[in-house]
């Protein structure tokens, strides 16, 4: 085999493979993978709201947490998120105390240095 020969058998052998990667990047691009968010975990089915509520309602610590995340970190949701979250903070949960404290002064307004005033008397603070 010439110089030449070998050259082009190289090139057409360097183009082969990268049709070969290039083929397989384009037909992984094609795949749809939805990367989860990441609140998804926090997420609760519509069939299944109705019923976690309803535990929380009667006292259900686990679910009035599932909800506080549930409005919080999957929906977004400020004011039920809080108000879930002052629930918990109801329980003894003292992280929970924390965080609807926190969150209060940090969103100062006439309403919420009052509500924060009630919460601390309430909460013994």
């Amino acid at each position: 085999m010439t110089r030449k020969n070998q050259t082009i058998s190289r090139v057409l052998a360097a183009l082969m493979l990268s049709s070969v990667v290039l083929i397989g990047c384009a037909a992984h691009a094609t795949q749809e993978t939805v990367a989860p968010t990441p609140g998804e975990r926090f997420s609760i089915s519509q069939s299944e709201l109705p019923k976690v509520k309803d535990q929380a309602a009667k006292g259900d610590v686990s679910a009035i947490n599932k909800l506080a995340d549930y409005y919080m970190l999957y929906l977004g949701d400020e004011d039920q998120g809080i108000s879930w979250l002052e629930r918990l903070g109801d329980t003894g949960d003292l992280e929970a105390r924390k965080n609807v404290l926190t969150f209060y002064q940090r969103h100062p307004s006439a309403n919420n240095t009052k509500h924060l005033e009630l919460l601390k008397s309430r909460w013994g603070m």
